[in-house]
């Protein structure tokens, strides 16, 4: 499996979606004195990116069908899907990332990012789309923003959507297998977006780095996720490297955290010529692990893993938990959770009640996982 998304094995997993389900079954683990049960929740159709409604209700994306689908907090998952979209699903094309507007409760949009089909004059590109949601029916489909694949490229779209405490939008693209594009500050890919969203739809936000520009930060190759500290504010990203330097990233304004073709595989500490903002990796991985979904862990409900960071990763299936220092600038541990037989390979988020939802691929099968704290 090349090494960028690290879903470059889709045709062969989109050919065994379905084959008999072989999930673990509910299981008790330990992560120091921390227990917690884990259970596989739904058998998905690929699902990229998780994300829930405040009343405990889980959203999710498939990537080949272009599904937007819906499970209640009993784990039963809606019949039909909350809208389809016509997708491109090409190697790391797809329905991709998915995020809930923050009036999501007064004005029901969920926004998305998906891949929209070309025709014989034109390239497929991305676009972020709002949708209106009422009672898991979607309705009146918006384009707010498109991102041309100029170069054809199938591969590092990115493709994540998250909002922060302000209610800015910030929205992950790779470099589309093109290096130059993650420098170049007049292009799209291979950078970390914000924007203000009006009126007038989605607007540089004021206050960024470069003006009249959405680019927050940029030398990225192929951020997979990232996740907007609730209490801090402060953004983590995964980013993935080649076979060499997989990240986890601080996200800084205006930082560019050193992508260049020629400086792969030279380490963590080694900072490429001709930048002055360089935001050095909190984790650097060499071999490849393909880190995937993260999130900041803010819940009553495990006091010991409060702000912590949690990340899969696709090569592995491993959850490594994160302890940072007070400023968030440094590491101070990692440790790995037991998972048994299961792994976390795609998204990771946090649900309303303090359960962890993650995915995992197992011979072909997606299936969503529930990690639940147990009170002592």
């Amino acid at each position: 499996m090349q090494k960028t998304y690290r879903f470059l094995s889709f045709g062969l997993l989109v050919l065994a979606l379905f084959l008999p389900v072989t999930a673990q079954e509910t299981g008790t683990f330990s992560d120091g004195e921390v227990s917690y049960r884990l259970e596989p929740l739904v058998e998905a159709n690929f699902p990229v990116a998780l994300a829930f409604a405040p009343d405990g209700r889980l959203f999710y994306t498939e990537k080949t069908t272009g599904n937007v689908r819906l499970v209640m907090p009993d784990g039963t998952r809606q019949t039909e899907p909350v809208i389809t979209l016509p997708t491109d699903a090409l190697q790391e094309r797809g329905l991709l990332g998915i995020a809930l507007d923050p009036d999501y409760e007064d004005n029901g949009f969920i926004w998305v990012y998906h891949t929209a089909p070309g025709d014989a004059a034109n390239y497929p590109e991305n676009r972020v789309v709002r949708f209106r949601e009422a009672n898991g029916v979607g309705s009146d489909p918006e384009i707010m923003l498109r991102i041309p694949i100029t170069n054809g490229q199938l591969l590092h779209n990115g493709g994540n959507l998250h909002f922060d405490a302000d209610g800015y939008l910030y929205v992950s693209i790779g470099d589309y297998g093109d290096t130059v594009n993650a420098n170049d500050l007049e292009t799209l890919p291979g950078k970390i977006h914000r924007f203000a969203v009006t009126e007038n739809g989605l607007q540089p936000a004021e206050d960024n780095p470069f003006e009249d520009n959405s680019i927050y930060a940029y030398g990225l190759r192929n951020p997979f996720d990232f996740t907007i500290d609730s209490e801090t504010g402060a953004i983590f990203a995964t980013e993935n490297g080649l076979h060499c330097d997989d990240e986890v990233n601080r996200i800084r304004a205006g930082f560019d955290y050193g992508w260049r073709e020629d400086y792969s595989c030279i380490g963590a500490d080694t900072v490429p010529p001709g930048i002055n903002l360089y935001g050095m990796p909190l984790l650097s991985y060499t071999p490849a692990i393909a880190p995937t979904g993260i999130v900041v862990y803010r819940h009553e409900a495990v006091p010991e893993w409060q702000g912590e960071l949690f990340f899969c990763s696709w090569n592995t299936g491993i959850l490594r938990r994160v302890t940072l220092n007070e400023r968030q600038s440094r590491v101070e541990e990692v440790r790995e959770l037991d998972l048994g037989e299961a792994g976390c390979k795609i998204d990771i988020e946090v649900a309303p009640d303090g359960s962890i939802y993650f995915i995992d691929v197992i011979e072909g099968t997606s299936i969503i996982y529930r990690l639940t704290p147990l009170n002592e």
